[in-house]
């Protein structure tokens, strides 16, 4: 385990959500954990960099099934 130094998040939901652009960074920062929480989503990419230089990639959905296609593809070659 090291220090993290930057994350990026990539999300793409099943169907929208309604928020206001007016809202603070807090309240948009809650909804969207919502909506994770409640797995509304497609898709979540998670990219963490740590101080060492390694980066390491978490994906849920859409990805990770097309990951484990590829894999079974490669195993009938």
């Amino acid at each position: 385990m090291g220090e993290v130094i930057s994350v990026k998040v990539d999300i793409d939901f099943e169907e929208g959500f309604e928020l206001s652009h007016n809202v603070s960074p807090e309240e948009a920062l809650k909804a969207v954990l919502k909506e994770i929480k409640n797995l509304s989503f497609e898709e979540l990419e998670i990219e963490l960099e740590y101080e060492d230089g390694n980066v390491y990639e978490y994906v849920i959905g859409e990805d990770e099934e097309d990951d484990e296609d590829e894999d079974d593809d490669d195993e009938e070659d």
